[in-house]
């Protein structure tokens, strides 16, 4: 049996320091989970636009992110390295502020023409997505550079997804109620209070992720004349294509069902049931029982796989989870819509085998920053991370425009008994449409080329390249 490969100590990343960056995630995803848990709803219900046009609004506005993401992970990549500092982290201290501003802004309602607030959410939506990629690219490429080991930089990946699943459990199980409680009846002023709370601690968590984070690794200077090698680098590089549609399916996966669960419970599931549901902790029905719980299961999901992250190859492990995970899609289908426990259930299933799944890709990024690295000697950590955050953000474009756009092309109106068609299109975006997105995410992982194993050998062979 070979030795154990023998960790570098200077690279191993302290707890509470694996903690500090999951905050980074716990302040992204206070914004994130709004939007994708009740977003649609939001600007339907709430803020007063067509279920269509919101689907267009989510769809199209995510186009410019082809460009705004890769620019981002440029400038960051050619930040100059600062004392103290480094070369990730002073993005965390400058747009922390901005980041809360923007986004508490985009759940306000203002009194204008319903052309009017069209374009206002047009702007401060595509504004937040801006600002959301300005400081989160960054704090994703920051990963590739506090450890040159891979099984550290899975493991902190694993903390950050923590903070993420901790954010979503918050805004879950707590945004409705805050609302309600903070608008008095009036859902357009009690969104705007809640979303202006969550951003001041938004806020302090960015600047705690800065403050409690180092990067043990100094890039390489990027010196004139290397954009273009660089776009070419990450252009032909295949596993990161690969990975980006990996990413894009896995989102799409349950951004499809939380895009549609609000009105599934509101005008799909049986009513009488729903409300049975609506005791003790859990305000809002079923709905909320259904994100709360299922929140909860994908932390478990995560805490739980976490101690084998080390040990099993993460395609191999996320080629497991998500094709599980399909077929527990299929049965949303045919449980009775009286049957709101078993709903919930199988949710809670589902969230425990996905949960794990964001955590086993973000590592994966940053194991192709170190191979990229390893093949052409370039240090491009943040424009690898922007694939990260732009198939995210086109995950969550389909599973919001989807539910807009189908919906609106049904017939849907708001606070109305709906059409059989309708419901129909509810059903199956809580069943089939994520199944297939499982299944598509299953399929491309199995042709992408780098295991464990491939990292360690490349880390070492990088490791040793340093030390002549």
């Amino acid at each position: 049996m070979p030795n154990k490969r023998q960790v570098d100590p200077s690279q191993v990343i302290p707890f509470q320091e694996k903690f500090g960056y999951g905050l980074g995630d716990f302040a992204s995803n206070l914004f994130w989970m709004p939007f994708i848990l009740y977003g649609t709803y939001f600007y339907t219900d709430v803020f007063g636009i067509s279920a269509l046009s919101v689907g267009i609004m989510l769809l199209v506005t995510r186009v410019w992110d082809v460009v705004n993401d890769p620019v981002m992970g440029i400038l960051a990549d050619r930040n100059p390295q600062r004392a103290g500092l480094g070369k990730y982290r002073p993005f965390l201290f400058w747009f922390a502020v901005p980041f809360g501003l923007v986004g508490s802004v985009a759940f306000f309602t203002p009194d204008l023409s319903p052309s009017g607030k069209l374009v206002y959410a047009w702007v401060t939506y595509t504004a937040f997505g801006m600002i959301y990629t300005a400081i989160n690219i960054p704090y994703s490429a920051l990963m590739s550079v506090m450890s040159k080991e891979p099984s550290e930089r899975s493991s902190t990946s694993f903390f950050r997804m923590i903070g993420a699943q901790l954010a979503g459990l918050f805004v879950s199980s707590s945004l409705m109620t805050v609302v309600a409680l903070l608008g008095a009846g009036n859902e357009q002023r009690g969104f705007f209070l809640t979303m202006a709370l969550f951003a001041v601690i938004a806020v302090a968590c960015f600047i705690l992720t800065g403050k409690m984070t180092r990067e043990r690794i100094t890039p390489k200077v990027k010196v004139k004349g290397e954009l273009s090698k660089d776009l070419k680098i990450i252009v032909t590089n295949k596993p990161w294509w690969i990975l980006f549609f990996v990413a894009f399916f896995t989102i799409a996966a349950f951004t499809i069902r939380f895009g549609v669960a609000a009105f599934y419970f509101k005008y799909y599931a049986d009513q009488t049931a729903v409300e049975a549901w609506n005791i003790g902790f859990i305000k809002g029905g079923a709905v909320s029982a259904f994100f709360t719980l299922g929140t909860v299961f994908s932390l478990l999901g995560i805490v739980f796989m976490s101690f084998f992250v080390k040990k099993v190859d993460k395609k191999k492990m996320y080629i497991s989870l998500i094709t599980v995970s399909a077929f527990i899609s299929i049965l949303f289908y045919y449980i009775p819509n009286t049957n709101i426990t078993t709903i919930i259930i199988a949710q809670c299933a589902f969230s425990f085998l996905t949960g794990p799944t964001a955590a086993i890709l973000f590592a994966m990024y940053t194991d192709i920053a170190a191979y990229i690295k390893h093949q052409t000697g370039s240090d491009s950590s943040a424009l690898v991370m922007s694939a990260g955050s732009l198939s995210q953000k086109f995950g969550w474009a389909v599973g919001g425009s989807l539910t807009g756009i189908l919906l609106g092309l049904a017939g849907y109106q708001p606070d109305q008994v709906q059409a059989e068609n309708v419901k129909e299109i509810m059903s199956i975006m809580m069943s089939w449409a994520p199944m297939v997105a499982c299944l598509l995410g299953a399929v491309a992982m199995l042709i992408y080329p780098l295991s464990d194993a491939q990292m360690r050998g490349i880390t070492d062979e990088l490791q040793a390249r340093e030390a002549e």
